[in-house]
């Protein structure tokens, strides 16, 4: 049995490479200018995206074939007073980049939605949430132009006073 070992988003090795910068809703609601404010969320997002592609490069560099990538790529994507918003043409060279490396490398990645993303909640709004949180790493996969060989782990447990 091969066993391969690999690493959850950031290193300790690269300086400045974190794949989860973010901004909060009260930072970007104070912001003036709303479209202004969108694109420093694309601009947040494309870092993101290149420190994605930084870190796969140090993982193929150091014979590191398995990387979980952040589910924070897109800071805000899923809040519920951005629906209106669609980032993903402002990041399409970004993600296609770091597609395009992993399936030239062979390399086996995966996301793990929050642990708010829960589809075995007696909560119809959490699941409400879970569903937009999966359709929004689905999108995240396509936009990379990754396949099923691509996992998506998230939380299914929970006894809910009943086990």
């Amino acid at each position: 049995m091969i066993v391969r070992f690999g690493f959850v988003a950031m290193s300790l090795q690269l300086e400045n490479a974190s794949p989860s910068r973010t901004m909060t809703y009260t930072s970007f609601s104070k912001l003036p200018d709303r479209e202004a404010a969108l694109r420093r969320l694309e601009r947040i997002a494309e870092e993101n995206l290149h420190n994605t592609l930084r870190l796969l490069r140090h993982c193929h560099a150091h014979d590191i074939k398995v990387y979980r990538m952040s589910s924070k790529l897109i800071p805000l994507a899923t809040h519920e007073e951005l629906q209106d918003w669609s980032p993903w043409p402002a990041l399409a060279e970004g993600f296609a980049a770091v597609g395009a490396f992993v399936k030239d490398k062979g390399m086996r990645v995966s996301f793990h939605p929050d642990h708010f993303c829960v589809l075995s909640t007696p909560r119809p709004e959490v699941l409400v949430k879970s569903e937009e949180d999966l359709r929004y790493h689905l999108h995240m996969l396509e936009a990379m132009g990754l396949d099923e060989k691509v996992k998506c782990n998230i939380h299914v447990g929970g006894a809910y006073g009943d086990k």
